[in-house]
């Protein structure tokens, strides 16, 4: 990344869009279209009215904010686990032949028992959540969880009617989900050890969706398909959206998968919550019907998305910082 201290991106225009029709049933049409505009063009949308409340996220961001401020060691006590939950400690995420991120994490799944068959046997990313043992830091986690849930299996329906399929087409492969919340920190950037290191390598995410709460320290930028980088800056009371690459394995490339990178550029600490989308494990992702034909066949082969996931975790997850003690993913 040479061009990491270059002159920002410049700030252009992210679609936002209005998600009052859906959640109050009504007319969605116009909604649908512009979705699929998002979807087809940048791969990245903001939501406005989304219906989560403020001081939900407010809760959660204070939380956030409050485990990332203890020491190093304190933060350890909970670090990842073989469940993958837990505290990821700066540059455990690492891309290969990329410099660790300058970042660190903490990462919350749906809850399930010991005793659950799925964690029993071992599938991967299933399992019960574990917290640090510091005050309110687990309500408003799990309220949080709960609201951005609620609004993503809203969000399905929207992208299935966009495709012109059922609404339930999505929504029937999360049962039991593989879906993952990040408590995320971002130093500011003079602080990274490695010259080549920033607060997020530019990379695609990998599930369905992601829903992105990001506070006001700016960062997020993504690329164009003409391959210009433009800013996603914060704006009051939306999330951000972007697509991942099982979307892109279901669409045929029609819906696209930014790449997308974090700079934190200022000097303050940067916090965001992405909360990855990813369907259950033995969902089957093959292209969508009308997202093919003759001159436009079929790019990918079928998978399973949870295998899928879970092998591009391990990967971008190799590298073993000191006092890591289990990478498992």
């Amino acid at each position: 990344m040479s061009d990491i201290h270059a002159v920002p991106p410049t700030a252009t225009t992210v679609p936002v869009i209005d998600m009052a029709p859906l959640l109050e049933n009504g007319d969605v049409a116009d909604l649908v279209a512009e979705i699929r505009m998002a979807c087809e063009q940048v791969g990245f949308f903001y939501v406005k009215n989304h219906g989560i409340p403020a001081a939900t996220i407010t809760a959660v961001i204070d939380a956030s904010q409050r485990f990332f401020e203890q020491p190093p060691e304190t933060r350890m006590k909970t670090v990842k686990n073989e469940f993958h939950r837990g505290y990821l400690p700066i540059g455990t995420t690492q891309f290969p032949g990329r410099s660790p991120d300058l970042k660190d994490s903490f990462d919350i799944g749906v809850d399930l028992p010991l005793d659950d068959p799925d964690v029993i046997s071992s599938l991967p990313l299933h399992g019960p959540n574990q917290w640090p043992d510091l005050t309110d830091f687990r309500k408003p986690a799990e309220d949080y969880f709960s609201a951005v849930h609620g609004f993503g299996m809203r969000l399905l329906e929207a992208l299935a009617l966009s495709l012109q399929l059922a609404p339930d087409f999505f929504v029937r492969h999360y049962e039991k989900p593989t879906i993952l919340m990040r408590l995320m920190h971002y130093p500011p950037q003079d602080q990274a050890s490695d010259e080549g290191s920033i607060g997020a390598t530019a990379h695609t995410d990998f599930g369905l969706a992601t829903v992105l709460y990001q506070d006001p320290s700016g960062g997020l930028e993504l690329q164009l398909p003409d391959g210009n980088w433009i800013s996603a800056p914060f704006i009051a009371d939306t999330l951000v959206v972007n697509l991942g690459q099982l979307m892109c394995r279901w669409t045929n490339d029609v819906y696209r998968a930014a790449l997308h990178r974090v700079v934190n550029r200022r000097s303050q600490d940067r916090f965001s919550i992405p909360f990855f989308f990813n369907p259950d494990h033995h969902a089957p992702v093959e292209c969508i019907a009308s997202c093919q034909s003759p001159e436009r066949p079929p790019r990918y082969p079928p998978v399973r998305a949870g295998e899928y996931i879970s092998q591009l975790v391990q990967k971008n997850q190799d590298y073993q910082p000191t006092g890591a003690t289990d990478r498992r993913g």
